[in-house]
């Protein structure tokens, strides 16, 4: 997302002066991504923290440094509404690359955040600048201000959060995301005999490692014949005397890429053509929650992924 075009209709680096100058005609009010700074906010970096803290910890946003409000002490009234009145250019000592630091300096967290500062320069006058701060929406809060709170971002203001709110985002962290991702390689239609070949991968889409992973799967109306590839561990006994295969990754990591970690190849036979057969499973990992799951099909499914897999095409389900 890019706060910056969604505002002006332009990439950054083509904002010029005059925008900003429309921004003040047309009296665009801020709303929940939009701040307005007085140049002075430079000289209170813990101030100025405040802010980029609120709008990193909701959705991100745009601070302009160098466009004035119409009145600083409604700020604090959720239903305040706030309009620019006059541009006022940045002191010449504050470089992009000090404002950087200034900002970066006086936001804690144990990731660095996204945040883009952009010069608005005056034509006339190059040394002159109005800055664009564009901040993204931070992936591992909570980010801390340099007061030490936690803020958040609501309408045109900004308020330091709970302690509940705070706890809840430090629930949220970085998490591995796994799925499972069904694959019908082969299948062999005769004398009303279903034997087919299921390819099961796992595939992290989340934003950490995972580790210490197992995955078990029990088969309902299937019998498992062969498995010709995989570490598979028979549990039958501890799953109702299902047909069942346990997986261990305790060695190793899924590293969060999406990309497919093969677990097993399955030969499976279906037991009743009449009756739908399933397959279901658990993922476990450290610092995920249970997933439960389970995938219903019958021997409609077997007959369309053999039309594919004559085709050359790969029938792939994700669940």
């Amino acid at each position: 997302m890019s706060f910056v075009k969604d505002l002006f209709g332009k990439e950054p680096p083509d904002v010029r002066v005059g925008d900003i100058d429309n921004l003040i005609a047309t009296k665009k009010e801020e709303n929940r991504y939009l701040e307005y700074k007085d140049p002075r906010i430079l000289g209170t970096p813990e101030k100025l923290s405040e802010w980029v803290s609120a709008l990193l910890n909701a959705d991100g946003g745009l601070v302009i440094i160098g466009v004035c409000e119409d009145d600083p002490n409604k700020k604090e009234k959720v239903e305040a509404k706030i309009f620019p009145v006059k541009k006022e250019f940045v002191s010449k000592e504050y470089t992009k690359e000090r404002i950087e630091l200034l900002i970066s300096s006086n936001i804690r967290s144990s990731s660095r955040p996204v945040i883009n500062v952009y010069p608005v320069r005056d034509e006339a006058d190059t040394s002159k600048a109005i800055y664009l701060v564009e901040i993204l929406q931070g992936d591992n809060p909570p980010y801390q201000a340099g007061d030490g709170r936690y803020y958040r971002r609501l309408n045109a203001t900004k308020y330091p959060m709970s302690h509940s709110e705070i706890a809840d985002f430090f629930g949220k962290r970085r998490k591995p995301v796994l799925s499972l991702i069904f694959e019908i390689i082969k299948v062999n239609i005769e004398n009303s005999k279903y034997l087919f070949t299921l390819r099961i991968f796992i595939s992290n889409t989340g934003k950490a490692v995972a580790k210490y992973t197992r995955v078990t799967a029990s088969f309902d109306n299937l019998d498992i014949i062969n498995v010709p590839k995989g570490a598979a561990q028979r549990i039958d006994d501890i799953r109702g005397n299902l047909p069942s295969l346990q997986w261990d990754y305790f060695d190793n990591v899924i590293h969060p890429t999406g990309l497919r970690t093969r677990i097993w190849d399955i030969e499976l036979k279906v037991k009743d053509n009449n009756k739908p057969f399933t397959v279901s499973y658990d993922i476990v990992a450290e610092d995920i929650d249970l997933v439960i799951d389970r995938y219903i099909v019958g021997t409609d499914t077997l007959h369309k992924a053999n039309e594919m897999l004559a085709k050359g095409e790969k029938p792939t389900f994700i669940h």
